[in-house]
């Protein structure tokens, strides 16, 4: 959990203060030592450089360039080189916002001096002998204290919360009655239905999951042939598929075709198939499931809350898997550019 985020200046003056969550330390004394980290990496070398180190149960990941220095603050349950990832492209974009206000000063600050040229030969066209300077001077006093700058990091919450706490899309799909909606209840810790209620478009929820600190948005499609022109779209923007089965002889025909339309679709989409109501008599194991589907299907009740903690990990094994084939596809084209 990244518990808070500073962004310091050259001169070692904080700009940016992010807190998140709760944790025994004080925000003075963090704000403290994450400047004496920022002087002491900036005292280090003017070029840019990363790194990382633990303190009690802290991690302090710092990334800095001549302008700025960004110090993370998490625990030490977080992968550091995920976090040394999310603060590089933190570091990106501040320093994407200190670019376009140097070209916005730089813009104004010629448009004043040329305003100040022409003004001087204007004055000096018409004969005055009154120094432009004190006009100025007199100007500047009137207006003392009403003109604050505000700081280029005013609005840089919104974009450091989608990269620290970034939105994981996750599509449900299945036959009707399956028990999709089951799952996606048993995730977020709702009671399941008593009685079998279809869905009837599409059902989103959103659900804080504890890996990666990530925030999860669950699309629960209706089941029914006529609703299926819905997924396609979806399916584009998807960055995890969960196929439920009801286990059934009858229902892994209907449950391949499923996942074959997705293989057409996205065929890199990231699959993870449920082979629900396996309390049912007539439920196949997960093992034959996943001689018929050619994949591995994880065996489940979701009606059963017990059964809650078993499909999170699930989920979480999932999520991680994705995580890494990101970061491989990634360090990939790093290679080949």
């Amino acid at each position: 959990m990244a518990y808070g985020l500073y962004i310091f200046d050259a001169y070692g003056n904080s700009v940016f203060e992010r807190f998140y969550g709760k944790f025994n330390l004080n925000p003075e004394a963090l704000l403290s030592f994450s400047k004496e980290i920022a002087k002491f990496v900036q005292n280090i070398d003017p070029s840019r450089r990363v790194g990382c180190f633990n303190l009690e149960k802290f991690t302090f990941i710092y990334s800095a360039s001549q302008d700025i220095t960004l110090v993370l603050c998490s625990d030490q349950k977080e992968d550091e080189m995920y976090l040394i990832n999310k603060l590089v492209k933190i570091q990106e974009e501040a320093q994407k916002i200190l670019k376009r206000k140097t070209t916005t000063q730089t813009a104004e600050e010629t448009m004043v001096t040329e305003e100040f040229v022409e003004t001087e030969e204007t004055v000096g066209a018409e004969g005055a002998t009154e120094p432009v300077e004190t006009i100025e001077a007199e100007t500047v006093e009137e207006g003392a204290g009403s003109n604050v700058e505000e700081s280029p990091f005013s609005d840089f919450g919104q974009v450091v919360d989608e990269i620290l706490f970034p939105f994981l899309k996750i599509a449900i799909l299945g036959s009707g009655g399956v028990g999709k909606s089951s799952v996606l209840k048993l995730v977020v810790g709702d009671e399941p239905d008593a009685n079998y209620i279809p869905t009837v478009g599409v059902d989103i929820k959103e659900f804080d999951f504890e890996v990666k600190s990530m925030k999860l948005v669950f699309w629960d499609f209706s089941g029914q042939p006529h609703f299926r022109k819905l997924w396609q779209p979806f399916l584009e923007e998807a960055d995890l598929v969960i196929v439920v089965s009801n286990s059934t002889v009858e229902n892994l025909v209907e449950t391949k075709s499923i996942l074959q339309l997705i293989k057409a679709e996205k065929p890199e989409a990231c699959v993870v198939l449920i082979a629900n109501k396996q309390d049912l008599p007539e439920a196949l194991p997960p093992e034959a499931i996943e001689k018929y589907m050619g994949m591995p299907a994880h065996g489940l009740v979701a009606i059963d809350p017990n059964q809650r903690e078993k499909l999170l990990e699930i989920l979480k094994e999932a999520i991680l898997q994705l995580i890494e084939k990101r970061s491989q596809k990634t360090s990939l084209a790093e290679i080949n550019t």
